[in-house]
């Protein structure tokens, strides 16, 4: 992908950024989300991030299979009613995305047939079991993700690393067949141009975007890994593990403290991390937010790293995403402690 068709990807950001703002049609008002960390913001920001990606996509994609593209819509659609208010309801929500999930997984022919370990490998060779185990992934993935937009840049940061890792496999190592290296290219720019105007807070993801962006990342990565089975699974699931495991523990702390798993809340991981940098005055308001969405992305990027070196060795990459839970609850346990004081 050349320069030119960046340009053309900015230039498609500013058009739609600057209809959205002149006719006031998702500029939030500082309440779209009750995970997003406020910090200090600028008036009135745009929740660009579904429609400016799933324009982008459908205008250099339009070629991908009917069934994609029907569920990149949908998908955007259906977060796009989260965005405005319209459907508030977090377990129909819910529904509707495993809904379309199944419908994508089935008709696209989505697959984890291999995760390393016979006994469950067995289950896997069901189709039925396949079936929901990748829808499973899929929305774990998505709802994961949606948590990860409180910050600005931290989302569009972690996935823009994520897809700029398989372009540095896939030059590494010729033997792999990357699919549709355009795609991987197109959107690490679609997402370059977001990032920058993310960080100042003048546009959001919002549930829109998030909701496309992981579908899509995630449709890619789980036929990446199933064209190159000589990879090891947990070499994806390294790159994925920080905004599936940011459900898992969200759902965890719920169950135990008798919480809806529905229901939101800011005591997410960088949630903490925000609190404690504002609380203690470290660093202006002005940065804090931003600085916290560097911090995360630094702390990954280790793990990435060694995965890059090591991504047919799966008990290599098991150990780093164990390393990477077991450090980032030792993290949680010390900022709420503190914040609790």
């Amino acid at each position: 992908m050349d320069l030119k068709n960046l340009f053309f990807i900015f230039f498609i950001f500013i058009t739609l950024y600057g209809f959205l703002k002149k006719k006031e049609f998702l500029v939030d008002k500082i309440s779209y989300s009750d995970h997003k960390i406020i910090g200090v913001q600028n008036k009135s920001p745009v929740i660009i991030g579904g429609l400016y990606i799933l324009i982008t996509y459908l205008f250099f994609y339009y070629s991908h299979s009917l069934i994609l593209i029907a569920s990149s819509i949908l998908i955007t659609f259906l977060g796009l009613m989260s965005d405005k208010n319209i459907l508030t309801n977090p377990n129909k929500r819910l529904i509707y995305q495993f809904s379309i999930l199944l419908l994508l997984s089935f008709f696209e022919n989505l697959q984890i047939n291999d995760v390393k370990f016979e006994i469950f490998n067995l289950f896997l060779s069901n189709e039925y079991f396949n079936l929901f185990f990748t829808v499973f992934c899929l929305a774990i993935l998505i709802n994961g993700s949606n948590f990860l937009d409180g910050l600005n840049g931290l989302l569009a940061g972690y996935y823009m690393i994520t897809l700029i890792s398989i372009i540095f496999l896939v030059n590494f190592y010729p033997e792999i067949d990357p699919i549709d290296y355009n795609f991987v290219t197109t959107l690490i720019y679609v997402l370059l141009v977001f990032f920058i105007f993310n960080i100042f807070g003048l546009v959001y993801l919002g549930d829109s975007g998030t909701y496309l962006l992981s579908l899509l990342i995630g449709v890619y990565l789980i036929k990446f890994n199933y064209n190159n089975d000589f990879l090891s699974p947990y070499y994806i699931a390294v790159l994925l593990w920080y905004p599936a495991f940011e459900n898992f523990f969200s759902l965890f702390r719920r169950f135990f403290k008798k919480q809806k798993a529905s229901s939101p809340d800011n005591l997410h991981l960088h949630h903490m991390i925000f609190l404690f940098l504002q609380n203690k005055k470290f660093f202006s308001k002005k940065i804090v937010n931003p600085l916290c969405s560097f911090i995360i992305l630094i702390f990954n990027l280790p793990g990435f790293f060694v995965a890059y070196n090591f991504p047919t060795k799966s008990f290599i990459l098991l150990s780093i995403i164990f390393f990477n839970i077991l450090l980032y609850i030792i993290i949680y346990y010390f900022f709420s402690k503190n914040l609790i004081k």
